[in-house]
């Protein structure tokens, strides 16, 4: 997914984050507490969460790229968001608009 975005030269933020969705885990993973030798199944599975804000104009290609990015042996996973943002400021340059989305 990275490398579409990047090869858009769009900006990437990404959090590694602990939840649950559909996608089903493969097998459990058991933790064990050195401290006191129980094991325990952790009720979230880490995940990792990407988060770009991209120009209105390039939208349609970029989720079409991300799209048709998995193969037919592969399970696709994730969710994309679409939200419209109104203007962006970057305070340190004084740019707006999609100025402020290009990267240099």
């Amino acid at each position: 997914m990275t490398e579409i975005l990047q090869k858009h030269k769009v900006g990437i933020t990404f959090f590694e984050i602990h939840g649950t969705g559909r996608t089903p885990r493969a097998a459990p993973e058991v933790v064990q507490s050195y401290m006191t030798g129980r094991s325990s199944v952790p009720e979230f599975v880490k995940r990792y969460e990407v988060k770009s804000i991209v120009p209105e104009s390039s939208k349609e290609e970029i989720v079409d790229d991300l799209l048709n990015s998995f193969s037919p042996s592969s399970e696709p996973y994730g969710v994309v968001f679409i939200k419209d943002v109104s203007d962006a400021y970057e305070l340190g340059t004084k740019l707006s608009g999609n100025q402020v989305l290009a990267l240099k």
